[in-house]
């Protein structure tokens, strides 16, 4: 099937959906009086929910007596398990479940973040019977009463214009990931048993093609991080679908200080690791926006400029690194500024001797 026969497809199917389910009476926001709020993130995506930490804390020292639900995906909602401005998650287990279990609250605001709206979206916005849906891109959508029209500003800009609306007019723009002092203690015993410094984390993996980095790339790369840091040790990020191969890759490697992170189950786990490290490497924004977190350095690989205009690191701490053009895989950033890179991130690491 050809692209252009599947944007046909595509854009019929939009109009079919909105033929039957855009409708609503139109409401108004009411700011004087407690609202129930309800966040749509039920595409499991991490690096989005990290994000959206500011904006429920801004809500909150804003609107105390407001409540923030969350409609989260199975991966996602570990992000914000021990969140204090999170009233309340719901796990998205399917689409009627949740239908059911939403009407059942009454929310008198529903955001949706998205540009575009899948057929299950068009239904939770229309059964879910929030008072006031508000929405990205969405005039002429009957649907939402509230459009916010932000094209080309950042991820965090978009919130900010959301958080207006709501009358939120100071936002610090930090992200937070609360981690349990059990999760915190696990990731200090961990990676003060390795015995060196300092600790580089290496994540290798992304969600979408072209975000991650291939074996025999990830493998170039850390070799040039153990030249220009002899004595660090080198923390693999895995998850337990990518456990094996990371060991593989380790084995492959056959370097005495580089690590598999063997014992990670979810995305915490990792937190806990990056919360303790020295120095972030990633081609993916979940684990940058996760460093942000917790201020680490980092150098972090985009796709492309769109990419990194929507989800820059919100740090000064952070070197990005481009593919090299025309590419938009990021296995074709350039080794020598790649290790250009790890000499300039030494300013911001811990005194360690480190081996000439």
């Amino acid at each position: 099937m050809t692209r252009s026969l599947q944007s046909i497809i595509r854009q019929f199917k939009q109009l079919l959906w909105r033929l039957i389910f855009d409708h609503k009476k139109t409401s108004t926001l009411s700011l004087d009086r407690p609202a129930k709020i309800l966040f749509d993130q039920k595409e499991n995506l991490i690096g989005d929910m990290v994000v959206n930490t500011v904006a429920f804390r801004a809500i909150k020292k804003a609107h105390p007596d407001w409540t923030i639900h969350v409609l989260a995906g199975p991966v996602n909602r570990d992000v914000i398990s021990s969140n204090p401005y999170v009233d309340k998650i719901h796990p998205f287990s399917g689409l009627w479940p949740a239908i059911k279990s939403l009407r059942q609250e009454r929310f008198d605001i529903y955001y949706f973040h998205k540009n575009r709206l899948a057929l299950r979206d068009f239904i939770l916005l229309k059964y879910v019977g929030s008072k006031v849906n508000v929405g990205r891109n969405k005039n002429g959508f009957r649907l939402f009463d509230y459009s916010i029209d932000a094209p080309s500003e950042t991820e965090l800009d978009r919130f900010a214009r959301f958080l207006e609306l709501l009358g939120v007019d100071t936002i610090d723009r930090r992200y937070e990931i609360h981690l349990t002092r059990e999760e915190l203690s696990q990731g200090e015993s961990y990676l003060s048993n390795l015995a060196r410094r300092p600790v580089i984390a290496f994540n290798r993996y992304g969600h979408r093609r072209g975000k991650l980095f291939s074996r025999s790339r990830a493998i170039q790369l850390i070799r040039e991080i153990d030249r220009v840091y002899k004595e660090a040790a080198i923390v693999l990020l895995c998850s337990p679908a990518t456990k094996q191969e990371t060991i593989r890759m380790q084995q492959e490697l056959a370097l005495g200080n580089v690590y598999t992170a063997t014992s990670i189950r979810t995305i915490r786990d990792s937190a806990a690791i990056l919360q303790h490290a020295d120095l972030v490497v990633t081609p993916d924004t979940s684990i940058v926006h996760i460093a942000c977190a917790f201020d680490k350095p980092q150098i972090c690989v985009y796709r492309d400029r769109t990419e990194l205009k929507l989800w820059r690191p919100m740090s000064d701490k952070a070197i990005v690194l481009l593919p090299q053009s025309p590419s938009r895989h990021v296995d074709d950033v350039s080794l020598a500024e790649f290790s250009k890179a790890l000499e300039t991130a030494r300013a911001w690491l811990p005194s360690h001797p480190v081996e000439q």
